[in-house]
């Protein structure tokens, strides 16, 4: 797998440089099937900028996901103001048939005032809307899990083998330095696993990065809880999406390269996520003994965040080399 990537980290869409929300917040996850005929990309900036302009000022954050026909949509902010919005929404003709699957207060999560993402699956809207209704019958019965894991349920399904249910699994990401390694990675490692790789395409907020890779595998003979490695673009770091979703991640990966700036570069712009989530994964650098420098270990121990070396064997490693390296380090994080 090849993916042209640049090192672009700015964007134009508006939803970057916001404050991070810290008191506890109304949260509620709804669902409903999309009636838009048109380009969906297209109708979800028009539905952006209407919110920007008006759920702002109310102190609401929302996260809209499309995917398999359906529309998922995730507020947070002052009760009344989310149940207010909710009542506007119910009158939109752009969808239908909405399903509150989510309600509680509690610890923010979205750090951006506007989050959209597509995410392009060859799932069948029926088949949607089954695990649609499994998450309503989880809601109606009184069990309670974060709209975090609601989201994951629907947007990332685990496969059938994990031995914990709604997300409960460790969660690793792996980012690349220069080039696609992380994705080679885990195409690669998927094959050897013999166990499917989801590929995922993340249409979300920056009109000059409008489409990101987000590719996952699931490996649920690894340690108790299973385990997920979710690899991702570099110019994904720029998204609410991600930043929504970073306090999950128990690690992240760091496929090092030669080139020296381009470690630093990648370095910077993981702690700098991290700082405005206020989240301190451990930071796993997977590299040669050449690229795995002590400046790279500082740095990220002066944050705060534990460092983790998973040295190569071999000079110039293959995929084969990399996992023989990471495993031992993800067996340490259980």
């Amino acid at each position: 797998m090849s993916i042209n990537e640049s090192d672009q980290t700015i964007t134009d869409w508006p939803d970057s440089g916001s404050e991070v929300p810290t008191l506890p917040v109304g949260r509620l996850v709804y669902a409903s099937v999309c009636l838009v005929q048109e380009a969906v990309l297209d109708e979800m900036r028009r539905i952006r900028d209407h919110a920007l302009a008006h759920n702002g000022p109310e102190g609401i954050r929302v996260a809209l996901l499309y995917m398999s026909g359906w529309f998922v949509e995730w507020m947070e902010g002052p009760e009344g103001a989310i149940q207010a919005l909710l009542q506007r929404v119910a009158q939109d003709p752009r969808h239908q048939g909405i399903k509150v699957i989510h309600r509680s207060v509690g610890r923010p999560r979205l750090f951006r005032p506007w989050i959209g993402s597509i995410v392009q699956t060859p799932e069948r809207p029926d088949a949607f809307g089954l695990r649609v209704f499994e998450q309503l019958d989880r809601f109606e019965s009184g069990q309670v899990v974060d709209p975090a894991s609601v989201w994951l349920a629907l947007c990332s399904p685990a496969v059938a083998a994990m031995p914990t249910p709604l997300g409960q699994y460790p969660r690793i990401m792996l980012l690349s330095a220069r080039g696609a390694r992380a994705f080679d990675l885990i195409t690669w490692l998927a094959r050897a696993q013999r166990q499917p790789l989801v590929r995922r395409r993340f249409a979300g907020a920056a009109d000059d990065a409008p489409d990101v890779e987000s590719d996952y595998l699931d490996l649920p003979a690894h340690g108790r809880q299973g385990l997920r490695l979710i690899a991702n673009a570099r110019k994904g770091l720029a998204m609410g999406m991600t930043h929504a979703f970073l306090p999950d991640y128990t690690a992240v990966v760091v496929l090092l390269d030669q080139d020296a700036t381009a470690n630093q570069r990648i370095v910077d712009r993981v702690l700098a996520a991290c700082r405005q989530v206020h989240h301190l994964p451990t930071i796993v650098g997977l590299g040669t003994q050449a690229e795995l420098t002590t400046d790279l270990m500082e740095q990220v121990e002066r944050q705060g965040l534990a460092w983790c070396t998973a040295r190569t064997r071999r000079g110039k490693p293959d995929l084969e080399d990399y996992w023989a390296a990471l495993l031992p380090a993800l067996n340490a994080l259980e």
